[in-house]
């Protein structure tokens, strides 16, 4: 039988416990240890941090929320209340608070973050890596041997337990309430889910991820020609039910994967050809038509056989096996 303090912890809405099953009310009991990144672009913050009595990391997330169109007025009239920058002729500035419904903020918490969560938000120096296989070149080392030698051996070294938060969404042991649309089939389905950073509401900010079904194709690189069905399921059925649901229609929307991904298990981001982020940038994301156009047009093995270029960070390990790529992005005097 569980104490009176257990019970206690149980229900409490703030600190590690709750925490630890997703269910906070306020970050009391928390406090920063370090600020792991900043984009004044995105309006965007990485913390790290601890609860009070725990040891165990975590990472915090916070975004600016976009503005809600429905309540200019409110936005806009005497409860936005301004503060006196500078004036100059025709043009003045001012420091805005607006009315607490204006100023939300969308909120992630990873607890407890591994050190590879920690290493993924801090900020660190990135340099774009053209894989050509010759550690003399500048530019360092993944045609399609490296990417056999040394990148398919570091995907297929994670442990399953790596994936399982994935494995949780395909089984529906979670995130079922967030489902927008699902094709069981094993071979060519996938399930469709709105992005963490999606808050639903507004259509110009739409943020959607495509999970495949099948559990054998990590990236880009393993697609081949008896993969066009699942490929094209996914864009074709995507669009539909996001059109469906969110009255987008497909013409307003990019489809593109990531290479480097940010986790090894085929999935497909869909956003509002509106929204710029920096995942849906040149040397990160590949379209997904162009994924599919150059296996017909090239080949099969079109994906295996090309070298890519692409940002890589410090802090990930193939920065590392890769060899000399922080001796040519400058990292010696």
């Amino acid at each position: 039988m569980a104490s009176s303090g257990e019970l206690l912890e149980e229900l409490a809405t703030f600190g590690a416990s709750a925490a630890e099953r997703g269910r906070l009310s306020s970050f009391k009991d928390f406090s920063v240890v370090e600020v792991l990144n900043e984009d004044p672009l995105t309006k965007s913050i990485a913390l790290l941090g601890r609860f009070a009595g725990r040891n165990a990391l975590a990472v915090l997330l916070l975004n600016r929320k976009p503005f809600d169109k429905s309540s200019l007025d409110d936005l806009v009239g005497e409860r936005l209340k301004l503060t006196h920058d500078f004036a100059n002729d025709i043009y003045s500035k001012y420091v805005g608070v607006p009315p607490p419904e204006q100023a939300a903020l969308t909120v992630d918490l990873i607890y407890p973050a591994t050190n590879k969560h920690i290493a993924k938000h801090r900020q660190q120096r990135k340099a774009m890596v053209r894989m050509t296989g010759r550690e003399a070149e500048a530019q360092v080392t993944e045609t399609p041997e490296l990417y056999e030698r040394v990148v398919l051996p570091y995907i297929r070294s994670f442990p399953p337990a790596r994936l399982q938060w994935v494995y949780n969404i395909l089984e529906k042991k979670e995130e079922v309430e967030r489902l927008i649309y699902e094709d069981p089939d094993p071979v060519n389905g996938f399930m469709l889910h709105p992005d963490l950073k999606w808050d639903q509401r507004c259509g110009e900010q739409l943020y959607c991820l495509a999970l495949v079904h099948r559990r054998d194709l990590p990236c880009v690189r393993e697609l081949r020609v008896e993969h066009l069905p699942l490929l094209e399921n996914v864009r074709d059925r995507g669009c539909q039910a996001i059109q469906d649901r969110y009255g987008v229609p497909r013409s307003s929307l990019r489809l593109f994967v990531h290479y480097l991904p940010s986790y090894w298990h085929l999935h497909v981001h869909i956003v509002h050809a509106d929204l710029l982020t920096h995942g849906s940038v040149a040397g990160k994301a590949i379209l997904l038509d162009d994924v599919i156009d150059n296996i017909k047009t090239f080949g099969s093995d079109y994906w295996r056989r090309r070298s890519l270029t692409y940002q890589l960070g410090e802090a990930d390990d193939l920065w590392r096996l890769l060899g000399p790529v922080g001796e040519s992005a400058g990292g010696r005097g």
